[in-house]
């Protein structure tokens, strides 16, 4: 750094010795010169031996040799402190470059997070849900009815036979309704189920791969339970994933749960590889 650009705020001890050593060096140099120019400076060459001579001249060497170091050192001392300076600078804003990296990064990530999220309500509306509840229901009045008409059936020793072949018939019909029933829910479940395994899949991946794989499943599912929205826990604890919607240990992570994870992590090694 050069002196003149140094603030009082700013003078160290070397910056006050480097000072002290130019001001004596004007002052020599001006009293030299004032001698000279006044006249009162005289020297005379015929009275000097040989060895004062050349102690004369060795004199001037070293002077000139000092002289010589010293404007070295400055232009060396000016040109570290610039580089010091433009290293400062560069790091600076280098720094800043990617301190805005960063940030883009983490927009990025919440932005996919985002859309990983909004996709899964997507495909899993409100009507699947109403139409699995509404299923669920029929399938127990249907359930009741048929035990009902069995029951009347066990109950009557001396039933009609046409009555009988009514209530059979009626036993047939309910059974009947109660498979379309059943399918219909083995299809919402898989569908479901489908969502469940996508929506694992992706947070598997913004969350690392190799990170993920590191983890026990029940330790993985309990982390992205945990940062998940609330619709994909409830499907957790819906299908028997996870004991309770929000779980707080791996130990509230069922058995099928951690199967569910294994399966997902297995695939997407064997996808990576």
């Amino acid at each position: 750094m050069k002196l003149e650009n140094v603030k009082w705020n700013e003078l160290s001890f070397g910056h006050v010795i480097r000072l002290v050593r130019e001001i004596a060096v004007i002052v020599v140099f001006s009293y030299l010169a004032i001698r000279i120019f006044s006249g009162d400076l005289s020297l005379d060459f015929t009275k000097l031996t040989a060895s004062e001579l050349v102690s004369i001249l060795l004199a001037f060497f070293s002077i000139a040799l000092s002289a010589s170091f010293f404007f070295a050192a400055t232009s060396a001392s000016n040109q570290f402190y610039d580089n010091i300076s433009k290293f400062n600078k560069d790091t600076s804003e280098l720094l800043g470059r990617l301190d805005e990296q960063i940030k883009h990064v983490n927009s990025s990530q919440k932005e996919l997070g985002n859309r990983i999220d909004k996709q899964y309500l997507i495909q899993n509306g409100a009507d699947s849900d109403e139409q699995s509840d509404e299923n669920e229901e029929k399938i127990n009045e249907i359930q009741a009815k048929w035990q009902e008409s069995l029951n009347k059936i066990l109950d009557s020793a001396t039933i009609e036979p046409g009555e009988k072949q009514k209530l059979e018939s009626e036993l047939r019909e309910k059974d009947n309704e109660l498979n379309v029933l059943r399918e219909d829910q083995a299809k919402i479940k898989a569908k479901k189920i489908f969502s469940i395994k996508r929506y694992l899949k992706k947070k598997i991946d913004a969350f690392g791969l190799e990170e993920a794989s590191a983890l026990s499943p029940d330790e993985l599912l309990l982390i992205i339970t945990q940062k998940s929205i609330p619709p994909f826990r409830r499907d957790l604890e819906k299908y028997g994933f996870t004991d309770v919607e929000r779980p707080e240990s791996r130990h509230e992570i069922t058995k099928e749960g951690k199967e569910l994870v294994s399966t997902v992590v297995s695939s997407m090694l064997e996808d990576d590889s």
